[in-house]
């Protein structure tokens, strides 16, 4: 399972004048896209592309070490953005 960015809930301006549309943007289509292609890129042809991000960051230690500090920092950071985003709405 290649991990997705979620779509947002609202519009990107929806929480102007707070937070600019564009800075909306650019934080979902590339800050947090970045984190999904990073993770992607970890896992690709191992089991863990199987699991689901909550799943796969729920226990590192099964993690192979070589890749565990990035799938710990972009496979969190993409579950951490994806809750985000639905707590803003």
């Amino acid at each position: 399972m290649a991990y997705t960015l979620p779509p947002l809930p609202y519009a990107y301006n929806a929480l102007e004048p707070h937070i600019d549309a564009r800075t909306m943007e650019i934080h979902h289509t590339k800050h947090h896209q970045a984190y999904i292609n990073n993770v992607n890129a970890a896992i690709q042809g191992t089991d863990f592309e199987k699991l689901s991000v909550e799943e796969l960051i729920r226990d590192l230690n099964k993690v192979p070490e070589n890749i565990r500090t990035t799938v710990r920092n972009n496979g969190g950071g993409h579950a951490n953005h994806s809750l985000f985003w639905t707590i803003m709405a």
